[in-house]
């Protein structure tokens, strides 16, 4: 529907209200007296205004198409978020750059594996890693930590084993999808599924 065939211009809206107004209230002097027909009249133009409007606004509405968000877009967002917040704190600069890394390799990955398995298994995971695992089950609680315990040698070397162990992960993936090995899609999804507790 075009919405310039259907809607009606405010200056028609106003002309229509303004005659309604003129006829409610000179029929309605002559019965009520002019105190009232007056009110009654405008009462009357302001109902009629209301409702050519509204029905403007309605087809308006009608006319709007939300454009849906890709996987892509939500889990890069995501990704994005997580990535100025790890900006905005303190801590060590080997941490920031493992972590950094890890999002930029997941940004790069994410649009291939949406157009290439879109609606997948594997696309599924990955797309969970950018938006749940990464973020909500790495980035956030090692932020939460205090210093000491962020800059504690256990903490750092667990960071970087859990860095090292999707880089690896997501580098097969990359293997995978320029490749073409469709038979290996599923198969790679299920163990990232188990590997990751996704």
């Amino acid at each position: 529907m075009n919405n310039n065939e259907t809607k009606i211009p405010l200056y028609v809206i106003g002309i229509i209200t303004a005659v309604i107004a003129i006829i409610v209230t000179w029929i309605l002097i002559s019965v009520l007296g002019s105190i009232v027909g007056v009110i009654v009249g405008l009462i009357v133009a302001s109902v009629v205004y209301m409702v050519l409007n509204h029905f403007n606004k309605t087809e308006e509405a009608s006319e709007i198409i939300e454009e849906p968000v890709s996987l892509s877009d939500a889990s890069i967002e995501s990704l994005l978020n997580i990535n100025i917040a790890l900006r905005k704190e303190i801590i060590p600069e080997e941490i920031r750059s493992l972590y950094e890394s890890i999002i930029d390799q997941l940004i790069d990955v994410l649009p291939k594996v949406n157009s290439e398995v879109s609606g997948g298994e594997l696309a599924w995971v990955i797309n969970r890693m950018a938006t749940e695992y990464l973020p909500e089950k790495s980035i956030k609680p090692y932020l939460s930590m205090d210093d000491v315990q962020r800059n504690a040698e256990d903490t750092i070397a667990s960071v970087k084993e859990s860095i090292a162990g999707m880089q690896s992960e997501l580098s097969e993936v990359q293997d995978i999808l320029s490749s073409h090995k469709t038979d290996e899609f599923n198969n790679k999804a299920k163990f990232l599924k188990a590997r990751f507790k996704m």
